[in-house]
């Protein structure tokens, strides 16, 4: 439904399986697999009300007749509109793609998990989203991109690189605790009684949580990104609903918690923001926040009275 002056477009459409996902559904005595039920060619598109229609009467609608009503109604579609069949096999290798990313790294859960980075000066990450997080690499550097949308394109490649630096950067000091979770180890306890060691390690420490914590700020960034690229490109309703991903803080030293919202902003939305781990050393204190201590040479200098 087209959008009014005070709201967005309203999509009432569905993806209905024609085959039902499981054996007990409706039409769902078949030989498809599990992947193939949630495949394009079992799916067609109806409104609320027919979905609940078909499904009620599948006795009416069997198989057979739902593949008709879809090749009838992508014949007309064919006929009528200025079609481009190629641009239609991009958007859904695209939107595939938007998909497994979402689902592989829990888009829905990201303020949960991402946030345990940000933890009492400890960062920690389950078990799962460490090998989520390894594995979205190579798994995003194997795509085939169609080449359509290159800023789309571009900021999945931001993303990967992002990605690809905290886990190095993480992992240095994280130890494994228990059977599920991975935690920074607070390598500067050490057996010997040396306070100038002990002061030196534990301010490399700190460098280092703050580091890890801002990575982890780039990384809930570059997804950002990556969402605005979606809604830009391919799909303007993207996550609208659910708003932008957000990453908590804390406890801290008042026993607070603060929920932060972090984008790239200004002339930060260019191809590629994030350009090694070097470079973000430094280019971090530019950012929208950042947790690490802004070197004395970056400080603003004071203004004469």
């Amino acid at each position: 439904m087209d959008a009014s002056e005070t709201d967005d477009e309203s999509v009432v459409g569905e993806a209905c399986h024609i085959v039902a996902h499981s054996t007990d559904g409706p039409r769902g005595e078949s030989d498809l697999t599990p992947e193939q039920r949630d495949k394009y060619s079992n799916l067609i598109l109806l409104c609320n009300v027919h979905h609940k229609l078909i499904d009620d009467q599948p006795g009416e609608y069997q198989v057979e007749r739902l593949h008709q009503i879809k090749t009838d109604h992508e014949k007309r579609v064919r006929e009528k509109f200025d079609f481009d069949p190629e641009k239609q096999i991009d958007d859904e290798m695209y939107a595939g793609y938007v998909e497994k990313w979402e689902q592989r790294l829990n888009l829905s859960e990201w303020d949960k998990w991402a946030s345990s980075i940000l933890n009492s000066g400890q960062p920690s990450l389950s078990d799962e989203m460490k090998t989520a997080l390894e594995e979205i690499r190579p798994w995003l550097l194997s795509r085939i991109w169609p080449g359509r949308y290159p800023k789309l394109e571009s900021a999945f490649l931001n993303f990967r690189l992002v990605v690809q630096d905290f886990c190095l950067v993480f992992l240095e000091h994280a130890r494994k605790r228990g059977d599920d979770e991975w935690e920074t180890e607070k390598f500067y306890r050490i057996d010997e009684w040396n306070p100038e060691r002990y002061r030196a390690l534990a301010d490399e420490y700190e460098d280092h949580v703050d580091l890890v914590e801002d990575l982890m700020l780039e990384i809930t960034r570059a997804a950002n990104y990556i969402c605005d690229a979606v809604r830009r490109d391919l799909m303007r309703s993207y996550r609208v609903k659910e708003g932008v991903l957000l990453i908590v803080g804390g406890p801290y030293m008042d026993f607070s918690f603060k929920t932060y919202r972090v984008e790239y902003r200004g002339s930060e939305r260019i191809d590629s923001p994030y350009n090694g781990l070097d470079a973000y050393k430094s280019l971090r204190f530019e950012r929208d926040l950042f947790f690490g201590t802004k070197p004395a040479a970056q400080q603003e200098a004071p203004v004469d009275s």
